[in-house]
């Protein structure tokens, strides 16, 4: 695994949804951290082993802490300005109502597709080139 890959923290309790996102992210070149819950996520991103990355990819709903905690936690960190999207199912305003005060950078609906997460991977990061299909 080269270093100078960038890397996304992706958390995600479902470990076929997960291994999906992995898989995606893998194919568009970055390195990836998954993670089960945003506890787990949180511990690691607030560790000493977190050193770079560009970006969080988190489910809303999730056992610990949820995405929406999780993005609170970012937000009042030195991370503060790295994008974070939700990925959801869920319709329920409430999430994301607060998600929105919280400035989160957008969503990924789920079933997670190639062309859903480029997609929002493109609006991120609109310098980078991404493959339109997958490899």
């Amino acid at each position: 695994m080269s270093e100078d890959k960038e890397r996304i923290i992706v958390v995600e309790d479902s470990p076929p949804n997960r291994k999906i996102l992995v898989h995606l992210l893998e194919k568009l070149n970055y390195q990836v951290d998954a993670f089960e819950d945003g506890k787990q996520a949180w511990d690691f991103i607030s560790s000493d082993q977190c050193t770079e990355f560009v970006a969080i990819i988190s489910d809303i709903m999730m056992p610990n802490m949820d995405g929406v905690e999780l993005l609170r936690n970012v937000r009042e960190s030195e991370y503060k300005d790295k994008p974070l999207v939700l990925v959801t199912a869920v319709s329920d305003r409430d999430y994301i109502i607060e998600a929105k005060k919280l400035n989160v950078n957008g969503y990924i609906l789920k079933p997670v597709t190639f062309q859903r997460v480029t997609g929002k991977l493109e609006e991120l990061f609109p310098e980078r080139k991404f493959p339109k299909v997958a490899a």
